[in-house]
């Protein structure tokens, strides 16, 4: 059984579907076992997504995306 820690360090490997059939299912089971976890990944895609898009944005469009991150997970936690 994985453990938090280790979904965060094979993290980008399995957003990207570069691990293995086996790491890529236990990944999954824990996923479907830990909300934090789940929660964490959805947010890592998302950040990758931005990062990747390569779009530039000011501070104040970057302080806003934050405050909306944060308002949506305080939403989701409830």
């Amino acid at each position: 059984m994985l453990r938090c820690k280790d979904i965060v360090a094979n993290a980008t490997d399995y957003v990207d579907e570069q691990l293995s059939w086996r790491q890529s299912m236990a990944m999954a089971l824990h996923l479907l076992m830990c909300g934090h976890c789940r929660r964490f990944i959805k947010y890592f895609r998302l950040s990758l997504k931005a990062i990747r898009s390569k779009q530039t944005i000011s501070a104040d469009q970057a302080d806003q995306l934050s405050k909306e991150i944060i308002a949506r997970a305080l939403v989701e936690n409830k």
